[in-house]
């Protein structure tokens, strides 16, 4: 309650007031006590009145007769008609009609205008331009030239459907989403309501903190899961054959296993040569190591045994046929499945799959990470860390490189929201996550003093608890979505197996790259003994050429001589 004087000052701080509040009470009741009835037409028409429907002025009339009336909160603009609701008798202490000094007037807007703030987001909002009055369902500039559509759209037509209120829509397709900038200034949907140039916003808004600091959040629209669409993993090379049967940890036991082997036997023949028969025999190197390793590979060994037999050499070599026999026939099993049935690289399914991986995942707005921009898991900081903004042109274009992967909505009954450069094509060449990187709830966003937020709750529960969501879903998805790409992304874990197959010649491609490698080391090898035994021939001859020259002879008995007449000399 405030008196005529003090109104003023109090509607010029009304929103800026209500804009910083943390708390947040929609069903105010305003009363103004007017002295000057001249005022009266100022105060109905200050802005900060369009948001205060439940408004009692009070207009003393004569000194017994006090007028009770509130303004028109139904009309589209602001109108100078006063309602008269009640009239007060001071001397009787009593009202002569005795009615609702604050009546609903919610419930008939009688046409007023909602200012939505949209932008075109299948399958949340959709507009389109239409030429006729007839095919219009929404206003743009207050003329109905558009027709939206979508599975939050609908909310709002069935609101405005029940409390009479007409659709303006407030467009920003290059601001999308949107930002608000600490100046209380902003871009996009959320930027139109913070200005005030909306009154709500919706399209796949979240319940974003920081958000929330400046706008007021309705209940939760719907539920929705953001994950990626990652490049599906392309075919092993045939070069790779040979290594797969293992994994790296076995290979690295099974070559410390032939290392420790070879190192042992070499040990134990050397035992048996040089202490126990005192026979000084030179211990080869190569020979242990070639021997162990054609009992790993399943081929017949010549074990010299017959110089000793000893019964620990037996059951040391015992020992090791028996492990060969063990690895070579787990190698040999693994690379015939191997041989038949195709292997891939690893796929990218997991929240820990996309970090480790260092793919950079992207899509056209930062909004996608303005739920996790205060997470502090390593792993979500990671991908945080790999998220890319990128025009629509650009995004295209990647989906042939196969180096990002893309953001994507899961929505409730088990459809997507694909962004538009993934067209039919591209989704053949994508495969789903198993995991999301983050859930949310989608929720609508308005100004702080929008005063329908409770009714906007109301219908959101309601619509909820009937399921027609569900119906709503399929109908935009079906009907602006590409349903081949909905099918492909839907079913990008599941391929078509043709069982085994048939034996290639690129599959002996990695035995032949060992082949050749092979060979070229035993060549250079080979090449390189040849120069080294050259070399030493030539050391050797240059020796015996200098011993031979009579010159090399003579010089030292000369030195000597000369050395035994100095010493004759000193004596």
């Amino acid at each position: 309650m405030v008196t005529q004087r003090a109104s003023q000052t109090f509607l010029d701080e009304f929103n800026f007031l209500h804009d910083r509040a943390l708390q947040r009470f929609s069903n105010k009741k305003m009363i103004i006590l007017i002295e000057n009835q001249t005022a009266v037409d100022q105060l109905i028409l200050h802005d900060a009145i369009h948001d205060i429907p439940q408004l009692l002025l009070l207009i003393p009339f004569d000194p017994d007769r006090i007028d009770l009336k509130t303004n028109r909160f139904s009309t589209q603009d602001h109108s100078l008609d006063l309602i008269l609701l009640d009239t007060f008798v001071p001397s009787l202490g009593t009202f002569i009609h005795g009615n609702d000094l604050f009546p609903n007037k919610l419930h008939d807007l009688g046409g007023r205008y909602l200012r939505l703030a949209i932008f075109k987001y299948n399958p949340y909002t959709i507009w389109q331009e239409v030429n006729s009055t007839a095919e219009s369902n929404a206003n743009y500039e207050q003329q109905p030239v558009l027709s939206i559509d979508g599975t939050e759209s609908k909310l709002f037509l069935e609101f405005c459907s029940k409390y009479n209120c007409t659709l303006d829509i407030s467009l920003d397709e290059a601001g999308e989403w949107g930002e608000i900038f600490d100046n209380r200034t902003g871009n996009g949907i959320i930027g139109a309501v913070v200005e005030r140039r909306a009154d709500v916003g919706v399209g796949a808004l979240y319940s974003w903190h920081h958000e929330s600091i400046y706008l007021a959040l309705s209940k939760p629209i719907s539920r929705t899961g953001v994950t990626c669409i990652t490049p599906k993993p392309k075919l092993l090379s045939g070069w790779l054959i040979p290594v797969l049967p293992f994994s790296l940890n076995l290979w690295i036991a099974v070559l410390s296993t032939f290392l420790c082997m070879s190192f042992f036997s070499l040990i134990v023949n050397f035992l048996v040569d040089n202490v126990l028969h005192k026979e000084n025999r030179r211990v080869d190197l190569c020979e242990s190591f070639m021997i162990i390793g054609s009992i790993f590979i399943l081929q017949s060994v010549l074990l010299r045994i017959n110089r000793s037999k000893l019964m620990s050499q037996m059951i040391i070599m015992g020992s090791l046929l028996f492990v060969g026999l063990m690895v070579g026939n787990i190698y040999s099993g693994g690379l015939s499945s191997i041989m038949t049935i195709p292997r891939y690289e690893r796929p990218i399914d997991t929240l820990e799959d996309l970090a480790n991986s260092n793919l950079p995942w992207a899509s056209t707005h930062d909004a996608w990470i303005f739920s996790i921009l205060m997470a502090t898991q390593p792993i979500i900081v990671k991908i945080l860390h790999n998220f890319q903004t990128h025009p629509k042109e650009v995004l295209h274009a990647h989906t042939r490189k196969l180096d990002l992967a893309y953001s994507v909505e899961r929505l409730p009954y088990n459809h997507f929201a694909i962004g538009e450069y993934i067209d039919e094509e591209a989704s053949h060449r994508y495969h789903l996550m198993t995991e999301d990187i983050y859930w949310e709830n989608c929720v609508a966003m308005s100004t702080k003093t929008w005063p329908m937020m409770d009714q906007l709750d109301q219908l959101i529960l309601t619509i909820f608890q009937s399921g027609i969501q569900r119906q709503w879903e399929l109908q935009v998805v079906t009907k602006y979505e590409n349903d081949n790409v909905q099918l492909a992304i839907a079913t990008s874990r599941h391929t078509d197996s043709d069982g085994p197959i048939v034996l290639q010649p690129s599959h002996l491609l990695g035995a032949f790259l060992m082949l050749g490698f092979g060979l070229a080391a035993g060549m250079l090898a080979f090449l390189v003994e040849m120069m080294l035994g050259k070399m030493a021939e030539v050391r050797k001859a240059n020796q015996r050429e200098i011993f031979r020259s009579p010159r090399n002879a003579v010089r030292p008995l000369y030195g000597s001589i000369s050395g035994n007449m100095t010493d004759f000399d000193q004596k």
